[in-house]
């Protein structure tokens, strides 16, 4: 080992790039942030009006499902914040029930404010009514007289017509390396070093040593991974030297979807963001308003329609995590439970009636609603190493010294949002006791 720092931080996406923010500050430590794709996105990639995670995209890489469901994963400077539909909403406040110690909603909501609030790093805020595509106006049409609305100033989650709330600027998305690593470009005690794939922590007598990359051994105090759940995963279950199953459970939200025809497409120029307003129901479902059809975001993608989401989200779907043969990360989801099933089919028949409606009648043509038999995934895994069974409520691994997670493998429970602002919240606190 040729190389020393005091800290390894591995993956520079939405919760590295905050750490190696955090842990530079003081200038009291020497950090190595390591990530295995490109630098920096361009304005091309991080377009509100692109998905860039189609085939061959340089900032998404794909991670094979047993059933063949496809599952993709952000890649280089800024993670999958880059890549993703710039969603930023909180879990809901009752979410945090069962947290661990450390964890108390005071907490929680002061660590989401740096990043949500009206100064928050993340430049997140709600769409505004101007920037609505003509779907998402139908859509909260339809529902406002329904249910309960979520009132502008509110930045928690309701069980009702929820506005999305957006990490942008100027129609691009605020990737957290935008917010948090650029500004700590330059000081004396931070290096960033792209293209390198970390294989395995090693490990010595319970203490961490330093981790194997394909270029050689890198020697340090400390590892914390941040490599994303399934990035984590694999390196978890490469390492020697950790008593960690070599099947790791996981969680995922599935989706119905509930797909029509428009009567006129839009204009590629005025193409919204793809995700700018939910309904969340007692029942645990999200409700999600896509603006068009998925091939117009990803590019590539060809005999798709407009759709609505019916996603499950708590209780939310579970699956594994493992190595194949030749030490690749691999998932497989579960078959979701009978009774998820018959909740998410009753609202998606709810939805091709919203569909259906005077709402949208000038939308959707008619007759072509029709509802897809695949339950699809939301691209979200997270839990695999979760906080108070698996780790400490800081990310330790229980039995290694000198190894921390802090990623989305360590959100507790389900939740009823989407996990990126909640593992950037994570992020950010543990950051914070760190610095």
């Amino acid at each position: 080992m040729t190389d020393r720092f005091d800290v390894v931080v591995v993956g520079a996406g939405s919760a590295g790039s905050v750490l190696a923010d955090a842990l530079t500050r003081g200038g009291t430590r020497t950090v190595l942030l390591l990530e295995q794709g490109p630098g920096w996105p361009d304005d091309a990639v991080r377009s509100l009006q692109r998905l860039p995670i189609g085939s061959g995209e340089p900032h998404a890489t794909p991670v094979p499902e047993a059933s063949g469901l496809p599952v993709v994963r952000g890649r280089g400077l800024g993670g999958s914040s880059a890549v993703n539909g710039a969603y930023f909403l909180r879990r809901h406040r009752d979410d945090f029930d069962d947290w661990p110690a450390g964890w108390d909603l005071d907490t929680v909501e002061a660590a989401y404010a740096e990043l949500d609030g009206p100064h928050g790093r993340m430049s997140a805020s709600p769409f505004g009514d101007d920037e609505l595509g003509d779907t998402a106006i139908a859509f909260e049409s339809f529902w406002r007289t329904r249910i309960p609305v979520r009132p502008p100033g509110d930045p928690w989650p309701i069980v009702g017509l929820n506005r999305v709330v957006s990490n942008r600027r100027d129609g691009l998305r605020m990737t957290s390396a935008e917010a948090f690593l650029r500004p700590a470009i330059g000081r004396p005690g931070l290096t960033v070093r792209t293209g390198v794939t970390v294989g395995e922590v090693l490990v010595v007598d319970g203490r961490v040593t330093g981790v194997r990359t394909a270029s050689g051994d890198i020697a340090c105090g400390e590892v914390i991974l941040c490599a994303g759940t399934l990035g984590t995963a694999g390196i978890l279950l490469r390492s020697g030297g950790l008593s960690v199953p070599r099947t790791l459970g996981v969680g995922e939200h599935r989706e119905i979807l509930v797909g029509y025809r428009r009567r006129q497409e839009t204009s590629a120029a005025d193409l919204p963001a793809l995700l700018q307003s939910v309904v969340h129901t007692e029942s645990g479902v999200e409700i999600r308003c896509y603006s068009d059809d998925f091939g117009r975001y990803i590019g590539g993608v060809s005999g798709r329609r407009p759709v609505i989401g019916v996603c499950g989200m708590r209780p939310a779907g579970t699956g594994q995590v493992f190595l194949d043969d030749t030490g690749e990360v691999r998932l497989h989801l579960d078959d979701p439970e009978r009774v998820v099933l018959q909740t998410l089919s009753a609202i998606a028949d709810d939805v091709r009636d919203m569909l259906a409606s005077s709402e949208f009648a000038g939308i959707v043509e008619s007759g072509s609603i029709m509802i897809d038999p695949t339950v699809g995934t939301s691209q979200h895994a997270w839990g695999t190493m979760p906080m108070g069974v698996a780790t400490d409520g800081a990310g330790v691994v229980d039995g290694v010294r000198g190894l921390r997670i802090v990623d989305g493998s360590i959100l507790p429970g389900d939740g009823r949002s989407g996990p990126h602002a909640t593992t950037m919240m994570v992020a950010y606190r543990v950051g914070e006791t760190l610095a």
